[in-house]
């Protein structure tokens, strides 16, 4: 009897190349945070079109800004100006929500594509590692355990881990550590930051 479920999870398990096309670091790093910066813009510009960001900024502000001085009056403990900020909260929390269902949206339509090729097309172009750090940062990097787990061999022969010196960065650490560091500069730019939430 065929298991359908360990068929669905080999399917969506990344099949990393041990042959990637950009075989040095360098070339690897570069590509790949190029893409990941190609992919953030996508995604800003994706949010500018299913968003209405002014009005989620002026409603997070206006919302923040109740927070404060709830926070203040109950802090004083002034109890009429208690009573008057909370005969706004309903409202206050109703526009937050729709303020953050209007975020979810182009977050949805963003990731199924993003998924798949994350599934089927980064592990056949860079396989599991595309640099070293000196600096190490645990999960994202290859640690020594990692390291002696890749001179272990599988039933076919071939080497268990990816990993060959403690401090290679994974595929997704990459992109992950480039995302942040580009995402500020991307907001500026394409002008659709985050409303903060002030709390």
């Amino acid at each position: 009897m065929i298991d359908i479920t360990n068929l669905i999870l080999q399917f969506f398990t990344p099949q990393y190349t041990r042959n990637p096309i950009f075989p040095d670091f360098l070339t690897a790093m570069l590509i790949a945070m190029a893409i990941s910066v190609a992919m953030s813009f996508a995604f800003a510009m994706l949010r500018k079109k299913t968003t209405d960001i002014e009005r989620a900024n002026r409603i997070m502000k206006e919302t923040n800004e109740w927070r404060k001085a709830y926070t203040d009056a109950v802090k004083k403990g002034d109890k009429p100006r208690i009573e008057e900020l909370k005969k706004k909260q309903a409202y206050v929390n109703k526009m937050a929500m729709e303020v953050q269902q209007e975020q979810m949206r182009p977050m949805l339509i963003y990731m199924l594509p993003s998924f798949l090729i994350w599934i089927f097309v980064f592990p056949s172009i860079f396989g599991q590692v595309v640099a070293v750090s000196p600096v190490f940062v645990p999960f994202i990097m290859c640690s020594d355990e990692d390291v002696t787990n890749h001179q272990k061999l599988d039933d076919n022969g071939n080497p268990i881990g990816a990993c060959t010196v403690t401090g290679e960065v994974y595929l997704w650490g990459w992109f992950l550590l480039t995302s942040f560091a580009f995402s500020g500069i991307v907001s500026k730019v394409t002008k659709t930051g985050m409303p903060g939430t002030g709390m």
